[in-house]
């Protein structure tokens, strides 16, 4: 769709003033990690900012992130780092559909340690905002519920299709 902007925030195309979404700032800010988890892809945000004196900091450009990884068994998110050559604030932002908290409530862990952090959520996604210590090698997000998940209705309605289907093997045995 082609479109002329007339005025900020309105498209004019093919005869019709539609609103245009503007993305969240914060994502703007970040930079992205893709990550397919059985077919379903997702975008994973993120930021390293040097810990300054004051609250604006600006962006670390060695740190990296070297991947990103689902951990079903541990329903978590492990993310491998490299370049952690100071102490960092990372800020990381996924959809709860790959990972979520039951009441919000996440574990942190940094090389295997617990640790502090500051999260929100809004628009079904998380952010975690956290201090990155120097040389730390791997972040991991634990929360009660990561993708893929059945729903519990789900598994129920398939236990209880497999107890039908037996039943009436059975009966025509």
């Amino acid at each position: 769709m082609s479109g002329i902007v007339l005025f900020p925030g309105l498209v004019f195309a093919d005869d019709s003033i539609q609103p245009i979404q503007y993305a969240d700032i914060a994502e703007i800010m970040m930079k992205k990690y893709e990550l397919n988890v059985e077919d379903t892809d997702f975008t994973i945000f993120y930021r390293f900012s040097t810990v300054g004196a004051g609250e604006s900091s600006d962006e670390d450009h060695t740190a990296q992130i070297t991947s990103i990884d689902v951990n079903k068994d541990r329903k978590s998110l492990v993310i491998s780092l490299d370049r952690i050559n100071q102490d960092d604030i990372m800020s990381v932002r996924f959809s709860q559909e790959l990972v979520s908290g039951e009441g919000k409530k996440m574990i942190l862990l940094m090389d295997g340690k617990e640790k502090g952090y500051e999260s929100s959520s809004q628009d079904n996604k998380s952010t975690m905002i956290f201090v990155l210590p120097k040389d730390t090698k791997q972040v991991e997000i634990i929360g009660t519920r990561v993708i893929p998940e059945f729903p519990s209705s789900i598994l129920a309605l398939i236990i209880v299709s497999s107890g039908v289907l037996l039943t009436h093997k059975l009966k025509n045995i």
